[in-house]
């Protein structure tokens, strides 16, 4: 596979290439045979790298390049506010629901780097939204109680109900594969807000965080796959479980599209 360079470098081709950018998910199809375990991991990453929201997403292409306005980052701050409350929510499930004692310490290490472990001196995930918010202008206050777009409320709803009906020992509701695409882009998502947007070093926070945090919460995710997709039926199903995690990513986007659009 791919080390994070190469694949930053991809993404950034991705960005500046995409004149036309897709305005519907779209995921491949899967293998027609069965493969290696380590076979399906590069398979199924290149899958989700390439047609992850992070990368194709109108939003995310608008913001790569430069073409929201101040303001529109603002409703972007507040509206993303409360999907990183609801991941939060996610994980706890994902480590109630492990199959193994080993599986729930790995995941239970991703649900403290989320929430911030006391005393760690380590912010939660949402505390550093809030510094991005707060970078832009706004009050805590304005961000945490902001009212989001009925496409965010459905789908906050929709992962609430779904993290809370899991079945213990079923796939993980993040196979963490996504998290890679995280430390991959976010890296130049900071970047741009720096200097397209003149966010201070401070501010994004949030997005350099995730670059090594991420990093290691891939590692989590091939190790997951490696140790399940040892049949024809768990690499289909985990394919499937892909493209619909991909899909739910991508409503949430056009949540943050629908929030910048309602200020010009």
């Amino acid at each position: 596979m791919e080390d994070f360079i190469a694949l930053r470098k991809r993404a950034k081709e991705i960005y500046e290439q995409n004149a036309s950018p897709r305005h519907t998910p779209y995921f491949p199809p899967p293998p027609s045979k069965f493969l290696s375990p380590e076979e399906f991991l590069v398979e199924l990453a290149e899958a989700v790298f390439v047609n992850s929201p992070k990368v194709q997403h109108p939003f995310v292409v608008k913001l790569v390049k430069g073409e929201w306005s101040f303001k529109q980052i603002q409703e972007w701050a507040k509206e993303g506010y409360h999907d990183k409350v609801q991941t939060i929510r996610n994980d706890a499930m994902i480590v109630a629901t492990a199959p193994t004692l080993d599986e729930m310490k790995k995941q239970a290490s991703v649900l403290a780097c989320e929430v911030g472990i006391e005393h760690s001196g380590e912010p939660s995930h949402p505390e550093l939204w809030l510094q991005f918010g707060e970078a832009l202008g706004l009050s805590r206050d304005e961000i945490m109680n902001s009212k989001p777009t009925a496409i965010t409320e459905i789908v906050i709803t929709a992962e609430h109900a779904r993290s809370m009906t899991q079945k213990v020992g079923g796939l993980p509701a993040n196979l963490r594969l996504g998290e890679r695409v995280t430390s991959i882009v976010y890296p130049i998502w900071a970047e741009v807000l720096r200097t397209k947007y003149n966010v201070s070093k401070e501010g994004v926070s949030f997005f350099t965080s995730h670059e090594e945090a991420d990093e290691d919460h891939s590692e989590i995710g091939k190790r997951i796959v490696l140790n399940r997709a040892t049949t024809r039926e768990a690499q289909m199903e985990m394919w499937l479980h892909q493209e619909r995690s991909g899909a739910r990513q991508w409503v949430s986007y056009d949540g943050y599209y629908q929030a910048a659009m309602r200020v010009q």
